[in-house]
C-alpha cells in the first residue's frame, strides 16, 4: 500500500504549525510523518512539531518549491528507509508543511512525475490556512498567497478568535478564487480532525496542469537568520517591536526565533512587526538562539543593526521616536 502525502501550506503567519500540532495530538494522526520546510538558515518549526511526533524531517535553507525541491525525493525516501529498518516508528501518512512563501505546484509536480516516488507514495490533499487580517490586501500583493489558494483542496479559516471573523465578502472572494475547495473553520477541525485530510472529490494536484503561468516568488522577499547569543529582556523585545514598526513597517512579513530569557528560552514570533514572546517548553535538541526575519525590500543590516534594543534593562520605557535611528 502506498503512503499518502498531504501538503499543508498557507501564507506567513497564518497558523500552519499550530494546526499541524493540533492534528498530531489527535489519535487519528498517530501514524503520521512530517516534513517541515523552513526558509531561514536555522530551522525552528521542526522543534515545535517534534513535541508531537518522532517522525520529523527538516528541509531548511530555502523554499521547497524552488531552492530545495530537488531534495524532497531523497527526504521522503529516507523516511521510507527509516520505517523499513525500524529506526523510525511506522507511519501511513506524510504531511509536508511548506514555508509561507511556497507555491505548491512544483512540489506536486515532483510527487506526480517521479516514477520512484509514485511507487511508494500517492498525493493526498492540499490544505491552505488563511487568516482574516488583511486577507484581501495580502492576496492582491503576494502571488504566492494566490497560488496557494488556487491549488487548495481545503481552506482552513484560522485566527478568528484573535483577528475577528471572516466577512461574507471575504468568504465570497475565497469561493470565487477556488470554487472547488472546501472551506472549513478551525473549530470544525478541532471537533473532527480527521476530516481535514480525507480524500477530496477533485484533487488540487490536477489543477496546476490548467494554470499556464506559475506565480513565482516575489523576488524582493528574503529571509535573514541572525544569531542572538546574549540574554534578552521582555522590555527589549517590546522596544525592538516598536523600532521595527517605525523603521520597517509592513515590509516585515514574518519573524520567528528562539532567544535566551532570564528564566529560560523564549519563542519570539510575529506576523508583521508585532513581536510577541512565550516561554518555550524544554526541548532535548540543543537550541540555536537566533531570530529569522522574512521581509520585503530589506537588507540584513536593517535588522542586525537594531538588535541591540533587545538588551535594554528590564523595566525600561519604550524608545521615544527621536531615539529610533
Amino acid at each position: 500500500m502506498r503512503t499518502t502525502v498531504d501538503i499543508l501550506t498557507g501564507f506567513l503567519g497564518s497558523g500552519k504549525t499550530t494546526l499541524l500540532n493540533r492534528l498530531l495530538a489527535d489519535g487519528a494522526f498517530a501514524d503520521t510523518a512530517v516534513v517541515v520546510n523552513e526558509l531561514g538558515e536555522i530551522g525552528l518549526d521542526h522543534l515545535l512539531v517534534s513535541e508531537q511526533t518522532e517522525n520529523v524531517a527538516l528541509l531548511e535553507g530555502g523554499c521547497l518549491c524552488c531552492a530545495v525541491v530537488d531534495s524532497l525525493p531523497e527526504t521522503l525516501l529516507a523516511l521510507c528507509r527509516g520505517r523499513a529498518s525500524g529506526n523510525l516508528p511506522p507511519f501511513r501518512r506524510v504531511v509536508i508543511e511548506t514555508t509561507g512563501l511556497a507555491d505548491p505546484g512544483p512540489i506536486l509536480r515532483v510527487l506526480n512525475n517521479s516514477p520512484l516516488l509514485s511507487h511508494f507514495f500517492e498525493v493526498g490533499v492540499v490544505v491552505v490556512t488563511i487568516e482574516p487580517r488583511d486577507m484581501e490586501k495580502r492576496l492582491k500583493r503576494h502571488p504566492e498567497a494566490r497560488r496557494q489558494l488556487v491549488l487548495a483542496d481545503r481552506i482552513v479559516l484560522t485566527k478568528t478568535d484573535v483577528d475577528g471573523s471572516f466577512s461574507d465578502e471575504a468568504i465570497a472572494l475565497l469561493q470565487n478564487a477556488n470554487p472547488l475547495a472546501e472551506i472549513l473553520k478551525s473549530e470544525e477541525i478541532a471537533s473532527d480532525p480527521a476530516r481535514l485530510m480525507r480524500p477530496a472529490i477533485w484533487s488540487a494536484h490536477d489543477k496546476y496542469k490548467h494554470i499556464a503561468e506559475p506565480a513565482g516568488h516575489t523576488h524582493a522577499v528574503r529571509a535573514f537568520s541572525i544569531p542572538v547569543k546574549e540574554e534578552v529582556t521582555r522590555s527589549g523585545i517590546a522596544a525592538l517591536a516598536q523600532v521595527l514598526d517605525s523603521k520597517i513597517g509592513e515590509r516585515l512579513l514574518r519573524c520567528k526565533g528562539i532567544v535566551k530569557g532570564a528564566k529560560g528560552p523564549l519563542l519570539v514570533q510575529s506576523v508583521g512587526p508585532r513581536l510577541s514572546s512565550t516561554p518555550l517548553p524544554a526541548i532535548a535538541e540543543k537550541l540555536q538562539y537566533h531570530l529569522t526575519f522574512i521581509a520585503e525590500n530589506c537588507r540584513e543590516e536593517d535588522f542586525s543593526s537594531r538588535l541591540h534594543w533587545l538588551f535594554i534593562p528590564e523595566g525600561s520605557q519604550p524608545p521615544a521616536q527621536e531615539e529610533i535611528e
